[in-house]
């Protein structure tokens, strides 16, 4: 039984009906999924409550590859179609140049492919100059874990990456 109702409120104040869900966190979990920027109301059908929520503002996920060109490009369509920015690089050279002139990032993540020291330098660094954003270093099953990334996420995992913009 679907007992909440999730609706957009458009610029000139009309209500939009988007999708119900059975439960609050279902219907949450549908507004984080929404473009950045949506004013949304979640009413619960058998009471009078309603609850109005902006969805998340638009993240921005920096990426440093190392060789990891097909992965990556398929991580950026992944970012880019829950409504967030995506700024790829090659190595920890390239994020290093890139990133002196970017005042904010949300999510880094680090590729598998370069040596266990590389990946680690980098995310001390990150650590560093971005103490807000999250590290997330990507692992595939060969590889140990990054104890010093926030997360580990084996690469080829499509639900893990997705739960990462609620943990974010």
């Amino acid at each position: 039984m679907l007992q909440f109702e999730i609706f957009k409120v458009e610029p000139d104040g009309r209500l939009h009906w988007l999708a119900a869900a059975a439960t609050m966190q279902v219907a949450e979990t549908r507004v984080k999924r929404l473009p950045p920027g949506n004013y949304v109301i979640i009413a619960d059908q058998h009471t009078p409550k309603r609850i109005s929520i902006k969805s998340p503002a638009k993240q921005i996920v920096f990426q440093i590859c190392y060789d990891d060109s097909e992965g990556s490009t398929a991580r950026e369509s992944l970012f880019r179609s829950l409504g967030h920015e995506v700024i790829s690089v090659a190595d920890n050279d390239a994020a290093k140049g890139a990133l002196a002139s970017i005042p904010r990032v949300d999510l880094f993540i680090l590729g598998h492919t370069a040596p266990e020291q590389t990946r680690k330098e980098m995310v001390d660094w990150l650590k560093v100059n971005f103490p807000k954003a999250k590290v997330v270093a990507l692992i595939p099953s060969a590889i140990p874990e990054l104890l010093c990334a926030d997360y580990n996420v084996p690469q080829s995992n499509w639900d893990a990456w997705i739960s990462l913009f609620a943990m974010s």
